[in-house]
């Protein structure tokens, strides 16, 4: 899977986890609407995008800034993301 980094997103509302692969060509902001997307078709409805919602990084709780392309953010291969 070139080009693919796999990060596990935590959705703290859901208390669950998710394993995704994510295109590192993209920008944040654009991931993050996928990976909302996503997430609200696999919570039936019981996660909805808000507008609101940022992603961060799970160890150090820093906000990811949406504007960046993932392959110049510190998002490698089995990252661990918040989606709050």
């Amino acid at each position: 899977m070139k080009n693919k980094i796999y990060v596990i997103v935590t959705v703290p509302l859901l208390e669950r986890d998710f394993d995704m692969y994510i295109p590192s060509v993209k920008k944040v902001g654009t991931i993050k609407n996928l990976i909302l997307k996503i997430i609200e078709e696999e919570s039936d409805g019981a996660y909805t995008n808000d507008g609101c919602k940022n992603l961060y990084y799970k160890v150090t709780g820093e906000k990811i800034d949406e504007n960046t392309f993932i392959r110049y953010t510190k998002i490698k291969n089995g990252t661990k993301l918040i989606l709050y």
